[in-house]
């Protein structure tokens, strides 16, 4: 149907405002460059396809049509058995780590004495060996737990975290993630402000007044109090979504 549509308009000899306008219709896309010819010829190729595709469908039965498809189990698997652990920002004050383990981990973790613990440390400005973190928080995990929040002491830090154990008082890493930075809690401030002239086109850099700048750096931090567990923060999102 689309075919014959096609060709009954081009015999009718259509100017091009006609063409662009035609082809618009049909779901064609144009350049602005194409002329005439063009057009012609992109609209004679999407009469072919459409007549092709129109042969295919004729050859299926209704009941090959109308058959709906296959139910997809999309269920997402709870391990890919696979050692990695990763930490991510929340806001200033709170990271979400997230690990998985091979089977070969979890069962050599599953068969020692030791607890298995998930640790996130403030390594800012600092070379990390491992010992060195300015602090440190930690919490005992289950092996398939695979993720934990932890709310940290510092915005704008550095941050890394750990599956491991202790053992004979010093911890042992297992698993390490990359580092991760907490976002600042307020804007950043420079010494200079750049300052655009519309009318000219012109633009120029000025200091701050010690005043303006004074003012602007005197802010109210809005972090957090106490120290509440993953649970109590997942409860704490949940509360601000329903507004209650």
């Amino acid at each position: 149907m689309i075919n014959e549509e096609i060709q009954s308009f081009l015999s009718s000899d259509p100017t091009i405002q006609d063409l662009r306008r035609f082809a618009k219709m049909m779901g064609i896309n144009l350049k602005r460059t194409m002329g005439k010819k063009d057009i012609s010829r992109a609209l004679k190729k999407h009469a072919q396809e459409s007549k092709h595709v129109s042969s295919v469908a004729a050859t299926k039965t209704p009941s090959e049509i109308l058959r709906p498809s296959k139910p997809v189990n999309a269920e997402i698997p709870s391990s890919y058995f696979h050692d990695f652990v990763t930490i991510h920002p929340v806001n200033p004050y709170w990271v979400y780590v997230e690990w998985d383990l091979s089977e070969r981990t979890a069962r050599d973790l599953s068969t020692s004495q030791f607890r298995l613990l998930v640790r996130v440390s403030d390594i800012t400005n600092i070379i990390y060996d491992g010992k060195n973190a300015h602090r440190f928080k930690e919490s005992d995990i289950s092996i398939d737990a695979g993720n934990w929040y932890f709310q940290v002491d510092f915005p704008d830090a550095d941050y890394i975290a750990e599956i491991g154990y202790y053992s004979d008082g010093h911890f042992k890493s297992v698993l390490k993630s990359g580092i991760t930075r907490t976002p600042r809690n307020s804007p950043k401030f420079t010494d200079n402000e750049i300052w655009v002239d519309l009318r000219k086109g012109s633009r120029k850099e000025l200091k701050v007044s010690h005043e303006s700048s004074r003012r602007a750096r005197i802010t109210k931090s809005s972090g957090p109090t106490g120290n509440p567990s993953s649970e109590e923060f997942i409860k704490t999102i949940s509360k601000s979504r329903s507004g209650r």
